[in-house]
């Protein structure tokens, strides 16, 4: 008898989940298609139509349809999917060594695997496998054109400069990736795919941050899907940069913080912020203008703390400005490999206080002038290929969302000037930064400020500019639409960014 009721409910289960699917289907079949057109389309426009490209893209066309298809109502499910579908597309397409300084990156998980921390200020300690000069011949090729296909050799070598130009970041950056080669060794994968497997646990871990920002987010969960899955995000995290690590922790941050600015009021505790200043903290190890977001507690309304919450944000302050201190001055005792000709930290300083007036108005200029630089989060590769009309259209999009998108909660004026003044602190800090160590002395112009370095405060923009009505003011069916804009166009973006990289190699 029991054993007949078991099987009737697995019959209704069945059915239950054939029509659930049935009905998804339904909801989402023309969306898929759209998804299919673009990815074809892009391929046309794009120039992709040979017949590798066309066999990759095939494959990945019924993957992004059967995606847009089956997401759920979950937004960090959706947004870990997502991350991890394109990822590995990402990953295994992208030629060898083909993102943005990953030479030095794999060098140093390389030199993490072998278990140490800190990179020596003596060249002859600076050991990682011999296998980096084999990976390092290999640059550029594909997947299906290399000779890696062979065991790990285990000897060691010398390798100096590229180790050196990571001492910027702690070792906590790279153990994802460390994690994935010493894992590929262990189990006797070849170099090939000690390599690959490395970049693929660099891109679980940022998917797994991505996903968890915008579970324990109150507010902007939207906006925080659409940042979290920026295709120059998800291509970095699918190589061996650091940067994953960074806008990983940066976006759990910004969650924790929009956590405590929803609270009710006398319900931030101490703990909450010893917990806040500690991420800020790690920040500093990976992305250190991004510190700056220490501050952002104080511009909280004082209603929110208990008794000794609010003293607490200003001691996480001077906590973390000494720290950011002692880290600076411990990552600079190595001085970095690949510095430009004609570049002198102290001899800029000397030169803008030279001549301070002059000297506020042309960084003013390139500040301003700066801003073109998000176009370059649509430049892949080694910033060797890309699209500034995608680069166009994913800010108008991105600002549009940011602007109008239905509010969860009204902000005080206080709060939104904060967060503008600890987005712009960043962003002068960031310009500022390449200015010092990265432009040589007297220049105009400032070098080496890219787009992926601003990634990290795209979640502050709706806090700063949004106006949208409340979600109360709105009908069901318009929420069902905001909520498939919010989804879907980011899957299509992610489409016509692949299909570039398909363009450029295949």
């Amino acid at each position: 008898m029991n054993r007949r009721i078991g099987q009737i409910r697995e019959k209704i289960d069945l059915f239950a989940l054939l029509k659930a699917g049935r009905m998804q289907i339904r909801a989402r079949w023309a969306y898929a298609v759209l998804g299919g057109i673009v990815f074809f389309g892009s391929l046309f426009i794009f120039d992709g139509w040979n017949e590798q490209a066309l066999i990759i893209s095939s494959v990945a066309a019924v993957i992004t349809m059967l995606l847009i298809v089956f997401m759920g109502k979950a937004l960090y499910r959706n947004a870990f999917l997502i991350i991890v579908c394109f990822g590995m597309l990402f990953c295994l397409v992208t030629p060898i060594l083909d993102t943005p300084d990953e030479t030095a990156h794999l060098a140093r998980a390389m030199y993490l695997a072998r278990g140490k921390f800190f990179v020596s200020q003596e060249d002859s300690q600076l050991l990682i496998s011999e296998d980096y000069k084999r990976i390092y011949s290999q640059s550029q090729k594909t997947l299906f054109k290399n000779d890696l296909n062979v065991s790990d050799s285990g000897i060691l070598m010398i390798e100096s400069n590229g180790l050196k130009a990571t001492n910027a970041y702690a070792f906590v950056s790279y153990l994802p990736q460390a994690l994935g080669i010493g894992f590929g060794r262990l189990i006797n994968l070849s170099v090939l795919w000690s390599y690959y497997l490395g970049r693929i646990t660099n891109l679980l871990f940022y998917a797994f941050m991505i996903a968890l920002a915008i579970k324990i987010t109150p507010l902007f969960k939207q906006l925080f899907f659409i940042a979290g899955t920026i295709p120059m995000g998800i291509y970095i995290a699918a190589s061996y940069n650091q940067d994953a690590f960074g806008i990983g922790i940066i976006f759990v941050t910004l969650a924790f913080y929009f956590r405590l600015l929803s609270k009710q009021d006398h319900q931030i505790k101490v703990l909450e912020i010893v917990g806040y200043t500690g991420l800020c903290m790690l920040i500093t190890v990976t992305k250190f203008p991004f510190v700056l977001l220490v501050l952002l507690p104080a511009f909280i309304p004082l209603r929110k703390f208990d008794k000794a919450a609010y003293q607490c944000v200003f001691l996480g302050i001077i906590l973390a400005a000494g720290f950011s201190l002692a880290w600076m001055k411990f990552y600079t005792a190595i001085p970095h490999p690949f510095v430009p000709e004609g570049v002198n930290m102290i001899k800029q300083i000397q030169f803008l206080i030279g001549d301070p007036i002059v000297n506020m108005q042309m960084m003013g200029q390139n500040l301003l002038e700066g801003l073109i630089n998000y176009l370059m989060l649509f430049n892949f590769g080694w910033l060797s290929y890309g699209s500034n009309g995608l680069g166009l259209l994913y800010l108008f999009f991105y600002g549009s969302v940011a602007v109008f998108y239905p509010r969860e909660l009204r902000q005080s004026p206080a709060t939104r000037i904060g967060a503008l003044l600890v987005a712009a602190g960043i962003y002068v800090a960031i310009t500022l930064s390449m200015y010092l160590t990265w432009t040589p002395v007297g220049s105009s112009v400032v070098n080496g400020v890219q787009g992926r370095y601003f990634i990290g405060f795209l979640p502050l923009i709706p806090l700063m500019l949004n106006i949208g009505p409340s979600f109360k003011q709105l009908e069901p069916l318009q929420i069902k639409q905001y909520g498939n804009i919010v989804t879907l166009v980011p899957v299509y973006f992610l489409i016509m960014s692949f299909t570039l990289t398909l363009k450029q190699y295949y």
